[in-house]
């Protein structure tokens, strides 16, 4: 996920986590996950900072743990689309994988109008993942109450519109300093903490991104990882139906 340094007070978790491993440590992580949840589904997320993919060759993770779910970046803020996303969401559907779409969350924005500009990009079908609010930082211009009341705007009015209940995206930290809370009670939350090798501080996750340094076929350099904590009959539930 991509974080603006030069816009946002940006919350230190994500940063912290990000900054703290070199490679030979995430291999490691990485490894151990991968032994610590043999059975469990996995999955990547992508925005166009990864550029080009080549596509028949994004089936596995280290070349046995198939990619059960791709997630990828679809609006950012007002009136921000990710460039890769139009053609991305049509070849993942090509693939048979579940997709899912996210929007980044631009706190000094209006949030009524970031959830328009979801809605006008992204058509989501049955066995899709539900909406994503990405939210990571803290605005400059409000205080944390108010950015909460937009991210709940944000929320309910994706639910209205698409008639599912939204997925948060977030780092540990930011969720349990600023997100836990009774209203946010009711989504799925999909969090960002690479630097635990158990699980996140976060309960219930319904989905892990537990490191930034992963590597697959078909995509250069590295990729998030991510881990959905359950069955897949559990994962389908979670899905649009």
């Amino acid at each position: 996920m991509f974080f603006a340094i030069y816009y946002f007070r940006i919350d230190l978790s994500i940063l912290y986590y990000r900054l703290s491993q070199d490679a030979s440590t995430a291999d490691s992580k990485n490894e151990s996950i991968f032994k610590r949840y043999p059975r469990a589904l996995y999955g990547v997320d992508l925005s166009h900072y990864q550029g080009t993919i080549d596509w028949e060759h994004v089936n596995y993770i280290n070349d046995s743990i198939p990619i059960a779910f791709i997630i990828i970046r679809a609006t950012m803020g007002i009136d921000g689309l990710d460039s890769t996303y139009i053609t991305r969401w049509e070849t993942i559907k090509s693939k048979q994988v579940i997709r899912g779409a996210y929007h980044y969350y631009r706190p000094n924005q209006h949030s009524l109008s970031q959830a328009k500009q979801f809605k006008e990009h992204v058509d989501l079908k049955p066995g899709d993942f539900p909406p994503i609010l990405d939210i990571e930082n803290l605005s400059t211009i409000q205080t944390v109450e108010n950015l909460k009341l937009g991210i709940k705007k944000w929320l309910d009015d994706i639910e209205l519109h698409y008639g599912v209940t939204p997925i948060i995206y977030t780092g540990d930290h930011f969720y349990r300093k600023h997100l836990n809370t009774p209203e946010f009670d009711k989504y799925p939350v999909w969090i960002a903490n690479y630097g635990n090798y158990s699980e996140p501080f976060t309960k219930p996750w319904s989905i892990w991104q537990f490191t930034e340094q992963g590597q697959i076929e078909g995509v250069d350099g590295y990729i998030d990882l991510n881990i959905f904590k359950g069955t897949y009959p559990e994962l389908k539930s979670l899905l649009i139906k």
